[in-house]
């Protein structure tokens, strides 16, 4: 069987939280005994490395150059968790060819043995670099919160990544809600709009309520569940990580070109 799964977390606009929720999410499921890695693949404004307290020293342009492997450029993070940092303001990896794409994808499926889950926090927005980083992940996170440009932006990339039955199965992440409720009525709102259009599955996985000790953690470089954990929004999280991850978790996407070997491509 495959070792292990990877987890996009995506988003149709900037802004939105999807990075402090990436990185909080690698450090729940490492805390659940699990080995976690987190690849920032937002390969023009990588941030993850701000958030958790370290400077990579490498980063997925040495891959590309020195046709190196993905553990020749992991760091440790907190709590054991892997990073492995797309750059920042690097023309290299603005616009990756198909290629380069591929070439990445590849290196991690001979990592894939090291590790459980691999985090994908993806760019915002719905180029190639985010649709085939996106497409090699079993389970797609798309953050939403409650305002109307950040439902037109997710819903465009819902629209997109699903077209020709690429991926069938979208997780939802309600970010920045008031309540359970709040974030209820913002999910149920959400996916009206996206049934009236499109022939895919969305799942309600998590509320994540507004929460200032998101941004007094990112100030000191420190993910909410380091500096505050028993948080409104650390708890939320956990809970995120749980169900993704219990037995009724929602159901994964299956491909070809993926970051793990599929099920099927081995036998147990």
């Amino acid at each position: 069987m495959s070792n292990g799964y990877a987890i996009a977390v995506t988003s149709g606009k900037g802004g939105v939280g999807k990075s402090n929720l990436s990185v909080n999410l690698a450090l729940a499921l490492q805390r659940q005994g699990k080995k976690v890695a987190l690849f920032d693949a937002d390969l023009s404004l990588a941030n993850a490395h701000i958030l958790m307290g370290i400077t990579p020293d490498k980063t997925i342009v040495d891959l590309l150059d020195n046709k190196g492997e993905i553990e020749d450029i992991c760091m440790d993070g907190p709590m054991g968790v892997k990073l492995i940092s797309g750059g920042s303001g690097l023309n290299a990896t603005m616009n990756l060819s198909a290629d380069s794409r591929k070439t990445i994808i590849t290196k991690f499926r001979t990592f894939s043995s090291q590790i459980d889950y691999l985090v994908v926090d993806t760019a915002a927005g719905i180029d190639d670099n985010v649709a085939d980083f996106v497409y090699a992940c079993n389970r797609v996170l798309v953050m939403v919160v409650g305002e109307p440009s950040a439902f037109i932006d997710a819903y465009a990339t819902i629209k997109v990544l699903s077209q020709n039955d690429r991926i069938r199965h979208f997780d939802i992440v309600i970010n920045r809600a008031r309540n359970e409720k709040h974030g209820q009525d913002v999910f149920n709102r959400f996916k009206t709009i996206v049934d009236r259009f499109l022939t895919t599955h969305l799942y309600h996985v998590a509320t994540i309520p507004e929460d200032n000790h998101f941004h007094i953690g990112a100030g000191k470089c420190q993910p909410i569940l380091l500096s505050a954990p028993s948080s409104k929004g650390a708890k939320a999280i956990e809970a995120l990580a749980a169900n993704i991850t219990g037995s009724n978790a929602s159901p994964l996407n299956e491909g070809d070109a993926s970051f793990f070997p599929r099920h099927q491509d081995f036998k147990a």
